[in-house]
């Protein structure tokens, strides 16, 4: 049983009382397959059953627990239920089955939690609530693994909470297989959930501990089923090793117990780490469905940052009753401002929802909240009003000026018209006065402290128009180190991009600026500590925004791809204004310096998508150099032209359809 589980020796003894009476924590069960359907429902209830025989110590094979140990057997005093109703309050099974195109799920590295898995937008999908479920994702796993569970005290992303089991170790038919077809590896996986450690403290030597006094010191993990006693040289006398312990590797017909130091240990971490919400969770109550029930769920559109005044709210709307909803009324407002009202027709069958637009409103700078809410469905009393209203905040900042500067020495972070997205809602880029280029502040990316890899972070400007000059760079100060050698092959990086977007963050083009390794670090030496850079290692760099962002309204992306290296640190970023020779604005290409003496330099006032190569001919016809369009950087071609004899030249650009030819001469 081959799991990544190394951030669980984080979680350290609780001391706290046990919980008094038997907790019941709602389970929901993600089936992310090619062909979901090959993990019955049957399967989930047989794995259901398994997990609350086994941790509540009456599972039928408890009786082959030695004799010497059967004194110690431990009562968690948890059960597990499917969950009956969703986060929004809608009526559930608890199994959710998602058709994917991946074949099969990584768990890359230590202390990865295979989330992939566990996200939309990866193949996998988006968790519950971990405060209020317990998530259980059921896939293929790549490489052996067969399990892989997230500890309690947010070591992992909120979105990653939970455990993830292969499809042929979950239950006990259907896809199960042996010799883990007795649902132990959501058992083990579980206990890893609720705090406990592998029994051989994951040292495979004497010095380690699971931090359970009644467990023996065990050297390694036990692998098949071997018979008792099986000494090691932690335990060389009988009974030896606890093998059959539900925390160890042993097959799952050879698992039958936690010991009471182990269920105590569960019942603290229930009881006062991360996991303390799922007490006083609802997951399991049914719901009471009303016969009308109209709801705004959710008020998609504004929220967050906006960048036009100009706004048109989106509401997702919802038939929470029993009947078939054809109408409603649904009102908005913009804070404590005048309410509009829209009356919304159609025909919505219960537990349906449907995108509503409502009317436009101009919106004013600053931070705002929009609360939608509906009334009187079928033109009847709403029997459920709980549900009705939704709210989402949004703000509009003014748009910055050339030149701009931002150093991040006002204490507000993010500054003005700044704004950040953080998908996963773990480490993000933050303020920091560590480090800086010049004054006492800049901004940090943690990537040491992420627990997983490729996790995206953008932190974002705010909204510039690109029509204010004929050309635009951002320059910016940058330090970075990693915890592996620059020469390293084949290793994954952190990653530094800088993008643009025209849509306020909706979509990103890339400026051909992606760095990482030895083109990212300033800090060459491998660094396994925090970085914080010194005087000497940071670096200016610049980015030439014009190819991508003229005459449009625009902000700028710097994008952190997270690898687990080390920290990324950004100072002084300045964005300024340059103009263009007058003669490109006018002709749109320039052939410049005329005369010339060595370089030569081809430049196209925008890029030139119908080119498909520049020659450089001399007066008797031969020619001297060509590129094609593929050589231009920055819409221009570089010639070198110095070993060339002084005279008269013809520069030729070929287009699909045409042909300019230009006249220069080289004078030293």
């Amino acid at each position: 049983m081959q799991v990544t589980e190394q951030e669980l020796q984080r979680v350290r003894p609780l001391q706290f009382a046990k919980t008094a009476a038997t907790v019941t924590v709602p389970v929901v069960v993600h089936i992310v397959m090619q062909n979901p359907s090959l993990v019955t429902d049957a399967q989930v209830y047989e794995q259901l059953q398994m997990l609350n025989a086994d941790f509540s110590a009456s599972n039928t094979d408890i009786a082959n627990v030695p004799n010497v140990w059967q004194p110690i057997i431990g009562d968690a005093q948890i059960q597990f239920c499917l969950a009956q109703r969703t986060p929004n309050g809608d009526p559930s099974t608890g199994i959710i089955r998602k058709v994917t195109s991946r074949t099969g799920f990584d768990v890359p590295g230590a202390g990865n939690s295979a989330q992939d898995v566990k996200y939309n937008a990866t193949g996998g999908d988006d968790a519950w609530d971990y405060r209020r479920y317990l998530n259980i994702w059921v896939c293929v796993l790549n490489d052996s693994y067969i399990g892989v569970a997230t500890p309690p005290g947010n070591v992992f992303p909120a979105a990653e909470e939970g455990i993830v089991v292969t499809s042929t170790a979950f239950g006990s038919s259907g896809s199960a297989r042996s010799p883990f077809n007795k649902g132990r590896t959501c058992t083990h996986e579980i206990g890893h959930y609720f705090g406990l450690i592998h029994i051989w403290g994951d040292d495979n030597g004497c010095a380690g501990s699971d931090y359970v006094d009644d467990t023996p010191n065990q050297a390694g993990n036990t692998y098949n089923c071997p018979s008792f006693p099986t000494t090691d040289q932690c335990s060389p006398a009988a009974p030896g090793k606890m093998f059959m312990n539900f925390m160890d590797y042993t097959d799952d017909a050879c698992m039958s117990l936690f010991t009471a130091g182990q269920a105590v240990r569960m019942q603290n971490a229930l009881a006062s780490s991360s996991r303390s919400s799922l007490l006083s969770s609802n997951g399991c109550s049914p719901v009471n469905q009303k016969a009308l029930d109209a709801a705004v769920e959710v008020v998609s559109s504004p929220n967050g940052k906006i960048c036009v005044t100009g706004q048109t709210p989106m509401v997702q709307l919802k038939n929470k009753g029993t009947n078939v909803l054809t109408s409603t009324i649904i009102r908005y407002k913009i804070d404590n401002g005048q309410e509009v009202s829209y009356t919304w027709t159609g025909s919505l069958a219960s537990l349906q929802g449907t995108t509503v637009q409502l009317a436009n409103f101009t919106a004013s700078e600053g931070q705002h909240v929009i609360s939608a809410y509906s009334t009187l469905p079928n033109g009847a009393a709403d029997q459920d009003q709980t549900n009705d209203t939704a709210r989402a905040s949004f703000n509009y900042d003014n748009e910055g000026t050339f030149p701009y500067t931002e150093g991040f020495e006002s204490g507000v972070f993010p500054p003005y018209g700044w704004s950040r997205n953080n998908a996963d809602n773990s480490f993000t880029w933050e303020l920091t006065t560590e480090a800086a280029r010049s004054g006492t502040s800049s901004v940090v990316m943690r990537n040491l402290g992420y627990a997983s890899n490729g996790p995206v972070d953008d932190l974002l400007s705010p909204v510039f128009d690109g029509s204010a000059g004929d050309s635009l760079f951002v320059f910016f100060d940058l330090a970075a180190a990693a915890q592996t050698a620059a020469s390293e092959t084949g290793n994954v990086w952190d990653t530094l991009e800088v993008l643009v977007t025209m849509d306020c963050g909706q979509t990103f083009i890339p400026t051909g600026y992606k760095r990482w390794g030895k083109t990212l670090v300033t800090r060459t030496v491998p660094t396994p500590a925090e970085f914080i850079p010194t005087a000497s290692e940071w670096r200016r760099d610049s980015v030439d925004l014009t190819p991508f962002v003229r005459n449009s309204k625009f902000r700028v992306a710097f994008r952190n791809t997270t690898n687990y290296e080390n920290n990324i640190y950004l100072d002084n970023i300045n964005l300024i204004t340059r103009s263009v020779n007058p003669n490109l604005v006018e002709k749109g290409v320039l052939i410049r310096p005329n005369p010339f003496s060595s370089m030569l330099y081809v430049e196209f006032l925008e890029y030139p998508d119908e080119l498909e190569s520049v020659g450089v001919y001399n007066v008797s016809g031969r020619l001297v150099r060509s590129m094609r369009q593929t050589a231009l950087v920055n819409n221009r071609i570089t010639f070198d032209l110095v070993n060339e004899p002084n005279g008269v030249y013809f520069v030729k650009l070929f287009y699909k359809n045409k042909v300019r030819t230009f006249k220069i001469v080289k004078a030293q």
